[in-house]
This record gives structure tokens, sequence and C-alpha cells, in this order.
């Protein structure tokens, strides 16, 4: 676990008017924060005024077809968190697929931060690959941490989140709304976190508890790079091809893109139940 004070503060910050601060006194957890989409969530939420918490794994995970995140990238993104805002950066290593790692988080962030008013289910994996070639095992580790990961951590985090009036903020797909060839381990684990999220905002909203996702399409993190760009994919022109060719505005999505669509979600009060697409115009509806 590492905590980070907010030191990096400018004079110019810290007169700033609350309205600059929308969630100054709120407390955010991200999981997957190390790097990529959770990096850039977790410093768009540090903008905000937000005491974050980020969640990746701290340990090596073991092979999957690219590499992940570990304790040193944590480490550094919460330092870099850290100086980014007002509040504090909370690095807390965590296997969102063990019920128990998820239940030390929560009970870690509500011991030292009195709580959780904005999560951010954003740890994902990804594999693409005709039907016939998937091996169960990483049928399993997909949804492990994609559907059973959220469920994990939405379970442990909701008394908090209903006792503070929080929110939930799932991170989906545009692959969560239409199947895509060789797609079919991920997209059905994307399908899964919308459908999550819609049953969720209906039980939760009663409680004073909202709860959306966001649908990325293609960004250039780790995890997308290795699928769209590797060798025999093609390279990086066979990834500024797909962009061309699927999204309307031209252009490949960012983390920064992704945590304003967070920022939003997280300060609209009357939005749950939705699946937003940040994606360029890839998707429509």
């Amino acid at each position: 676990m590492l905590l980070v004070s907010g030191n990096g503060r400018t004079e110019a910050m810290m007169s700033a008017p609350r309205s600059d601060l929308p969630l100054e006194g709120r407390v955010a957890l991200v999981t997957g924060a190390a790097r990529g989409i959770g990096r850039g969530i977790a410093l768009g939420l540090a903008d905000a005024g937000a005491d974050v918490v980020l969640a990746d794994l701290d340990h090596d995970p073991g092979a999957l077809s690219y590499e992940l995140s570990g304790k040193t990238q944590l480490d550094a993104t919460t330092a870099e968190v850290a100086a980014r805002g007002p509040g504090q950066a909370l690095g807390i290593g965590c296997d969102v697929t063990r019920a128990d790692q998820v239940e030390s988080l929560v009970r870690s962030v509500c011991e030292r931060l009195g709580g959780i008013d904005v999560l951010v289910n954003n740890a994902g994996v990804v594999h693409f690959a005709p039907l016939v070639e998937i091996e169960e095992e990483r049928w399993d580790q997909v949804f492990a941490v994609n559907v059973k990961g959220a469920y994990l951590v939405c379970r442990a985090a909701i008394p908090s989140l209903v006792e503070r009036q929080g929110c939930i903020v799932n991170i989906a797909s545009v692959a969560g709304k239409r199947g895509y060839p060789l797609g079919s381990l991920y997209c059905a684990s994307k399908f899964a976190v919308v459908g999550l999220t819609q049953s969720l905002a209906a039980e939760l909203g009663p409680q004073g508890v909202r709860v959306n996702a966001i649908c990325p399409g293609i960004l250039a993190t780790h995890m997308w790079t290795h699928h769209l760009a590797s060798e025999e994919r093609g390279g990086s022109a066979a990834y500024e091809g797909a962009v061309a060719a699927s999204i309307p505005l031209g252009r490949a999505q960012t983390p920064e893109d992704i945590a304003d669509a967070v920022r939003y979600l997280a300060l609209a009060p009357n939005v749950t139940g939705v699946s937003l697409n940040v994606a360029g115009g890839m998707e429509v509806w």
C-alpha cells in the first residue's frame, strides 16, 4: 500500500474556487489504474479534486497474450496522481478476481479515507481469436477480470456507496454493443458489463446510487495496440487504417477522453443506466 499526499499543487490551484474542484472532498476508487485508461481516469479525478485510490496488480499475474501492469507502474502512477491534485492518492495492490483481496481493498479505503463516493470499474483484459481456438482457461480468465471483477468490487463497495449516495462507472466497450469478428470472448464479457450496469442502475436507484457505463472505442493503450498494431496484424499502418475506417471523427480516443466522461457521470445527478459511447462516432446507439 502506498499513500501519497497531494503536494504538487500550484498557488493558483490552491486558491481556485470550489467550482474548479467539483470532486473535492470525495473519494474515488479506480481499478486497473496503473496505466492506460485507468491512469488517465485517476489523473482526471485528481484534477477535479478527489482523493483517488488506485488499485491494480502488484505482482506477476502470469501469462496472458501481452504484458500486464505491476507494482512498479502502480507506485509510479500513484505518485503522479498525488502531484496533480489537492487530494490524497492511495495505491493498493489488488487482484479483482479474488474476493478476499477485493474485500480488503474496500475495507482499507473506508478505514483510511472514510468511504467511497465514486467507483470506477476499469480493470480489464482483452483477447481476440477465432472461437474454436480459444481455450477454456482463457475464456474463464477474461470473464474473471472483466465481469467477475466488476461484480466483486461492486458487491464490496455498495454499502459505502449507499451510505454516501455515491455512483458507479463501469468501463465497458463498444464491443459491449456490437459483435466483432474474432471478438466473441471479449464482446461477450463487455456485453455482460453493460447488462450488469443496467440491472444495477434499476436495483440501486431507489437507494440513491447511480450506475452508468462508458463504452470506449479504439485507444492506443498497451492492451489495444498489442492486438491492432502487432506485426502479424500489419503493425502501426494497420492500426491507423482501422482508426480511419472505423471512426467518423477520424482519430483514436485517448485516456483523457474517457476521464472527461467519467467526471461527467460522477457529477450528473439525474443520469443513470446509460452506456455512454466515447468512440468518435464508431457506434451511434
